[in-house]
């Protein structure tokens, strides 16, 4: 008979969070989308400074820099929702490596962001700091706490 192994309550709590990052990744870049083909509609004059720099530097924004931003934001959510099914399973390959993947790559991104993004649309660079925080966490605990748990 075959012997089931329990899946660490840590890990199925990681797969929830990715799943539920992984949705909020897919539906940001689709009001994205929608919102960069509707921002040309509004009317700059009654808003605010800040809102209207804003909207002015996301008009600048190339449309293929702009389309290279919303498929970075797939293929995160899509790394993040792949890994969080391999946790669920306890799949090494789906887990434990495409969860690495996610990790070095949502770093990256965060990074190419800062550095490509206007300033304007950056803020303060704590997003910047908080956005680095799940990809790393996902990197430490996939190599040491979870490390023996994914070998299916």
């Amino acid at each position: 008979m075959e012997e089931e192994i329990k899946r660490p309550g840590g890990l199925t709590a990681l797969a929830v969070i990715n799943f539920i990052f992984g949705g909020l990744g897919l539906m940001g870049s689709g009001f994205s989308t929608l919102s960069r083909s509707m921002i040309g509609n509004i009317s700059l004059t009654s808003l605010p400074e800040a809102q209207r720099a804003q909207i002015e530097a996301l008009l600048r924004i190339d449309p293929a820099l702009y389309a290279i931003m919303i498929v970075m934001g797939i293929i995160s959510a899509l790394l993040l929702i792949l890994s969080g099914i391999g946790y669920l399973k306890q799949q090494r390959i789906l887990g434990r490596i495409i969860g690495n993947i996610y990790g070095f790559y949502g770093i990256v991104s965060v990074i190419v962001s800062y550095l490509i993004m206007p300033k304007e649309l950056l803020g303060s660079g704590i997003m910047s700091v908080l956005q680095t925080i799940y990809p790393t966490l996902t990197l430490i605990l996939l190599d040491t706490a979870f490390k023996n748990d994914l070998k299916n």
